[in-house]
C-alpha cells in the first residue's frame, strides 16, 4: 500500500487530467426508478445478467439503492467493476445491439430514466475488502490538491487509532462524467461497512481521535464536498471477477 501512496503522490499534477490508465475501472450507471417499480427493475437486471452475453466478460456488477441523495434525482446505480478499459470495450461491443440488451431497455423505459453516467479508478484502498460490507458512504468531492488528499486520507487510516477500523475505504478518480445533479466530481471516498450501526459506531469514535482532527484540516485545505450520500447493495453478479480480485 505504501508504494501505491508513493506512486499516486508522484503522480499529483496527472491525476487532475483525467488521464485514462491500464488499470481496474468502475462504470457508475445513476438511475431515476418509478416509485414502486424498484422491484420491476431489479428483475429486468436479473433477466440481463443471467444472460449469455452478460456473463460473458470478466466483472462485477452490482444494484445498489441511494439513500439521502440531496439534489440528485437518482434512486439506484448500476455499478460495474472491470479489470480494464480495454475489457470493458470488449464487452460493450458485444452487448451493443444484443437481444438480451434490447429486452432489459424495452423492460425498462417505461419505468425509470437514466440520470447520469460516470467513468471511475481506484487510486488506493485501505482496510479489508470484502463483499460482506453492503453499506456504503460515498462522499463526492471537487479536489484542488489531489496529492495532499490523498497523502492526508493515508495518514489517516494508517494511525494507530485506525486500526481497528471494520470496514473498507476506497480513494476514487473521477475520470469521465464530473458534470453531476449534485455538482461537479473529481474524486470520491468511498467507505464500506456491514451496516448503518457499524458506520455510526465508528464515526461517533473516530470523530474524538487526534488523527480525525488533523485529517479534517487536510480536508477543508484540499477538496470541498459536492454531495454525500449512502448506498445499499441489493444484488451482486460476480462475472469470473469479484470485488477482492478489484482490489
Amino acid at each position: 500500500m505504501k508504494n501505491k501512496i508513493l506512486s499516486l503522490l508522484a503522480a499529483g499534477l496527472m491525476l487532475t487530467a483525467g488521464l485514462l490508465q491500464a488499470a481496474p475501472t468502475v462504470l457508475v450507471y445513476e438511475w431515476a426508478v418509478q416509485a414502486g417499480k424498484a422491484g420491476e427493475f431489479a428483475a429486468a437486471l436479473d433477466t440481463l445478467q443471467k444472460s449469455k452475453v452478460a456473463k460473458d466478460r470478466t466483472a462485477q456488477l452490482h444494484l445498489e439503492a441511494i439513500g439521502f441523495n440531496g439534489a440528485n434525482p437518482a434512486t439506484h446505480r448500476i455499478v460495474v467493476l472491470y479489470p480494464s478499459i480495454a475489457e470493458m470495450e470488449s464487452w460493450n461491443k458485444k452487448f451493443a445491439g444484443s437481444d438480451a440488451g434490447k429486452a432489459f431497455r424495452e423492460s425498462t423505459s417505461s419505468i425509470a430514466s437514466p440520470v447520469a453516467q460516470y467513468m471511475e479508478q481506484p487510486l488506493a484502498s485501505w482496510g479489508t475488502v470484502s463483499n460482506d460490507d453492503k453499506v456504503f458512504d460515498v462522499v463526492r468531492l471537487q479536489v484542488s490538491d489531489a496529492a495532499a488528499t490523498a497523502a492526508g486520507l493515508d495518514a489517516l487510516m494508517t494511525a494507530s487509532e485506525s486500526k481497528d477500523f471494520p470496514g473498507q475505504i476506497w480513494l476514487i478518480q473521477v475520470l469521465r462524467g464530473n458534470a453531476a445533479p449534485d455538482g461537479r466530481v473529481t474524486h470520491q471516498i468511498v467507505v464500506g461497512y456491514e451496516s448503518l450501526a457499524e458506520m455510526e459506531a465508528w464515526q461517533d469514535y473516530m470523530v474524538t481521535t487526534n488523527a480525525w482532527q488533523t485529517w479534517a484540516g487536510v480536508a477543508q485545505d484540499s477538496f470541498t464536498v459536492t454531495n454525500r450520500f449512502t448506498v445499499n447493495w441489493l444484488s451482486v453478479y460476480d462475472h469470473n471477477y469479484t470485488l477482492e480480485d478489484f482490489d
